[in-house]
This record gives C-alpha cells, structure tokens and sequence, in this order.
C-alpha cells in the first residue's frame, strides 16, 4: 500500500519514506491559537455533488487534520490548500 501525498494526490515513493531524521534537530508544532504542543486527529468531510463527481453519484471525501487537544484549533499547516479559503 502506498503512501499519498494529499494536496497533489502523487503517490510518495518507498525511499522518500525511510529517510532517517534526529528529531532533536526538528522543530515543535505548536498550536497557533494557545501555543499548545499536542493535537489529535480529527477529521473533515466535503460533499461532492454527483455533477462533480467522476462516478456521478454524490458522495462524501473525508479529509484528515490535526486539531489542538486543548483548544480545538486545526493550524492552517494541518490542512490541504484547497481549504485554506473556506
């Protein structure tokens, strides 16, 4: 099974995967509202309506994201471009 990306929908190949990082030398994320450092998934659904869809039938895409466990925010980085101007 392969991993993809979600803003361009490419899938990422295997050695792009297994690179080895020290995260010691990666930054935290916080949130932007509290400064919190944890998040959970939640998840984001858009309906496609059966005009737009390619089997022409409505549907629902759900669409993960990263929510602040203490104030709900979802940092506009844990979300795909496209929603940015919802």
């Amino acid at each position: 099974m392969g991993v993809f990306d979600i803003n361009g929908g490419n899938e990422i190949p295997q050695e792009q995967q297994q690179i080895s990082v020290n995260l010691n030398d990666a930054t935290d994320l916080v949130c932007a509202e509290c400064g919190n450092r944890f998040f959970k998934e939640v998840t984001f659904f858009k309906k496609i309506s059966a005009l737009l869809s390619p089997t022409g039938q409505a549907g629902l895409v759900p669409i993960p994201a990263f929510a602040c466990t203490k104030c709900e925010h979802v940092n506009d980085e844990f979300l795909p471009k496209q929603m940015l101007n919802d």
